[in-house]
């Protein structure tokens, strides 16, 4: 089968140090024929980096839609914009990847929920956390059944960010308008991997803090969450550490305690040597690529739903709230 023509729109940090190193590896799934940015220049930029001709440079979105040899479009766009652009792929025929979070509100998010039924296309929401080879199999330990059912689940995620960093200076990130800023549209990816391993979340209780003033706003958390199965669990992060990027994973179940880490897993029991699986694989953003590619052809849903995009930002506007108010927010409750 011939690769999927690719629209990028979109052309900053995103697209250019996550996204094209991903599709660069998947020649043989995707080619990109356009690319669209309101600030033309970068788009050219964009297109002498990948080889792409200036011709198929656009400053307007709307001009690369209105081609008739895009069959797939990748949103590398603040949050904000998704839902308009994505309702114009759609309203085109065309296939959507789209950068999380799924949209800067909740009723933008479930404009882009609507988009399959209205229009016969497929949607990606574009998080990639989920598809970490770690992570993927720690859910396939689960599934099968290895470790047993987990009931509680803690998560730390510490990063640091540096005021030069190119991806949390982007002027939509210094000048929000998605309510909790950072915390939101970052801290929607560890808000999604608990989802994934521990199913749906009742109910949140947060804290924040604020501890570098050019990430504006919330750079330091802690979610503490009761899920519909009756398991609890813990999300830590920070973006303002003095250390290396660090995380891992911990889940308990009846006699196993699992830690996930980037490329491999723990499993330990009682009186027993603790189990290593060592982990390998394509990056996360390979594997979300090439699961969109895969449901295009074979007509199936992405295994990011979006059903999943649209309750993790409800999770993590939930956990914004809590800080704001000082409360327990439920899930249910309206914003």
């Amino acid at each position: 089968m011939e690769p999927l023509r690719l629209g990028v729109i979109g052309t900053g940090v995103a697209a250019r140090i996550l996204h094209w190193p991903a599709l660069k590896t998947l020649s043989d799934r995707y080619r990109i024929v356009a690319a669209a940015n309101r600030t033309r220049s970068k788009g050219e930029a964009f297109a002498n980096m990948i080889g792409l001709d200036r011709s198929s440079v656009y400053g307007d979105y709307r001009d690369l839609l209105a081609r008739d040899d895009v069959d797939v479009v990748d949103l590398a766009l603040p949050p904000c914009m998704n839902a308009s652009v994505a309702a114009a792929a759609a309203e085109a025929g065309v296939d959507v990847i789209c950068e999380k979070p799924v949209a800067a509100t909740l009723a933008d998010a479930e404009v882009i929920a609507a988009l399959p039924a209205e229009h016969g296309v497929k949607v990606l929401i574009a998080e990639n956390f989920r598809y970490e080879n770690a992570v993927r199999h720690a859910r396939r330990l689960i599934d099968s059944g290895a470790v047993g059912r987990p009931f509680m689940i803690s998560y730390q995620w510490m990063q640091p960010v540096p005021r030069d960093d190119e991806i949390a200076a982007r002027p939509w990130r210094q000048n929000p308008v998605h309510a909790g800023g950072f915390l939101t549209d970052h801290g929607v990816h560890m808000i999604d991997v608990v989802r994934y391993l521990m199913g749906d979340v009742a109910s949140v209780h947060a804290f924040g803090s604020e501890r570098r003033d050019f990430l504006t706003g919330l750079d330091n958390a802690v979610y503490n969450l009761r899920f519909k199965s009756g398991a609890m669990g813990s999300i830590q992060w920070s973006f303002s550490v003095g250390s290396e990027l660090a995380w891992q994973i911990q889940l308990w179940s009846d006699g196993v305690t699992m830690t996930v880490l980037p490329n491999h897993i723990l499993l330990s029991r009682k009186d027993q040597r603790t189990e290593k699986l060592q982990v390998e694989g394509p990056t996360s953003f390979v594997n979300e690529f090439e699961d969109f590619y895969e449901a295009i052809v074979h007509d199936r849903t992405p295994q990011m739903t979006l059903r999943d995009g649209v309750l993790d930002l409800r999770t993590v506007l939930a956990a914004y709230r809590s800080i704001v108010e000082t409360r327990v927010i439920p899930l249910d409750e309206d914003a």
